[in-house]
């Protein structure tokens, strides 16, 4: 194991931990969790504990009301007004995927693009072709289904102007879910990392901004002026 104040990375990789073990002789978490933690505090980048519960709280919050917005959004303009948007037209041609209609369409997107985000993230944190591959997949079938009601509208005489509005909130729900998704995930993998770090032996490395003093710009204003 490493020696207090390490790297858990190679010195030939340029990115550094920001962990450090303080007690070397207590309980130590799982190689690949430590490897997890430190992924996730490189790329969400919280100076300290303190801005690291800013970070949940922030996040939680934000992935809270994006949520609501998804629900609000989709019973307003799909289940209240949606008959008044032409979506029950008996004309409008169904999708070609399993005949669905726009009503379970917009129940299947959200779903889709949630899945999608969650094994995304996977795949990146944990490094995963499998989850990778699955979440690429489920996007792709997301956008079909976004894009579908243009497609009828410009490549064949079934569409109806009534299917632009259709493929807007389907791009609206799936945006807003996808975003709610990923701030959510960030929230609680920056929770499991405070408790880690609570649990083990274990500290945060303060990560300080980069100063640049007067005499570095005066130092620089000297390299680039001619001789």
């Amino acid at each position: 194991m490493t020696v207090a104040g390490a790297s858990f990375y190679d010195e030939n990789n340029d990115a550094e931990s920001r962990i450090e073990v303080i007690d070397n002789s207590g309980n130590l978490p799982h190689p690949g969790n430590l490897e997890l933690a430190d992924s996730v505090l490189n790329r969400l980048e919280p100076k300290d504990r303190h801005e690291m519960g800013q970070m949940i709280h922030s996040r939680s919050v934000m992935g809270g009301i994006l949520f609501a917005a998804v629900g609000i959004f989709w019973w307003l303009t799909v289940s209240v007004i949606g008959n008044t948007l032409g979506d029950t037209d008996p004309d409008l041609p169904a999708s070609m995927i399993f005949n669905l209609g726009f009503f379970h369409v917009s129940l299947l997107i959200p779903l889709l693009v949630l899945i999608a985000t969650v094994l995304l993230m996977h795949s990146r944190e944990r490094s995963s072709w499998q989850s990778g591959l699955i979440g690429g997949i489920l996007l792709i079938i997301a956008l079909y289904f976004t894009l579908e009601p243009l497609g009828w509208i410009v490549f064949t005489d079934q569409g109806s102007p009534s299917m632009v509005l259709q493929s807007l909130r389907i791009g609206a729900l799936a945006i807003m879910v996808h975003f709610a998704s990923h701030m959510l995930l960030d929230a609680i993998l920056l929770s499991w990392v405070q408790k880690m770090l609570q649990s083990f032996p274990l500290e945060l490395s303060t990560l300080e901004p980069l100063l640049l003093g007067q005499g570095g710009f005066d130092k620089d204003e000297e390299e680039v002026s001619p001789a």
